[in-house]
């Protein structure tokens, strides 16, 4: 499968897009720290949309107070001084994203998806989660 896609002509990416490659919009909340974003497509001669296939699109950590030791924040289950990480990629069968709390041996959440307006919703509405409301996403896979 190719990360080609037909956007609904009401879709803020179909507006965002244009025939250059260029980063996709994302909101990103307060508290986080963008390491990589290769979060970036295209607009076809077609009308359709062609996004990066990379297997590293994203990949975001949350941001502990400065005055919290390391060791502090990984004993507590407050997440807004916990480290975790937001990882993005795309694979054979659609984008993957991947919530480590903190890290691969500690997978907390996966999401799956075909669709790449559900994709960035579905980044921001996580982010959203887990800075401003505390909680950690549950894994789930998109029918789309």
């Amino acid at each position: 499968m190719k990360p080609i896609f037909q956007l609904p002509v009401d879709s803020a990416l179909t507006r965002a897009v244009s025939e250059e490659w260029g980063l996709l919009p994302l909101r990103v909340p307060a508290g986080w720290h963008v390491i990589s974003n290769a979060l970036d497509a295209r607009r076809l001669p077609d009308g359709r949309v062609e996004a990066n296939d990379s297997q590293d699109l994203y990949w975001a950590r949350t941001l502990a107070p400065p005055w919290l030791h390391a060791e502090q924040g990984a004993e507590t289950s407050n997440l807004r001084v916990r480290e975790i990480h937001l990882d993005v990629g795309w694979y054979v069968f659609g984008f993957r994203v991947v919530v480590l709390a903190p890290d691969w041996d500690h997978v907390h959440a996966t999401y799956t998806t075909a669709d790449l307006d559900d994709l960035v919703a579905t980044i921001e509405k996580w982010m959203e989660m887990i800075t401003l409301q505390g909680r950690l996403p549950e894994s789930w896979a998109s029918v789309r």
